[in-house]
């Protein structure tokens, strides 16, 4: 799964990259018309499945966080 990992970050990094450099408007203008019409069949698909692990992301984050329960990574400390 880490390779899956590996790879998502670089696209997401890749898709910001783009969309830091290129408008909507430039885009639609200047790609070809593989990647546009690629873009417009594909991206509804892509689209529902990042949103759906975008809400569950923000559904964890919305939560409290809870305490981590492994003894073994508990301080102690020592008086004296």
């Amino acid at each position: 799964m880490n390779d899956h990992a590996d790879r998502f970050l670089g696209l997401v990094h890749d898709l910001e990259e783009i969309t830091h450099a290129v408008t909507p408007e430039q885009a639609h203008a200047g790609f070809d018309e593989v990647a546009l019409q690629v873009f417009w069949q594909r991206w509804p698909e892509i689209s529902s499945w990042a949103g759906s692990l975008w809400r569950q992301l923000s559904e964890e984050l919305a939560r409290p966080s809870a305490p981590h329960l492994d003894p073994d990574l508990d301080e102690i400390g020592e008086s004296g």
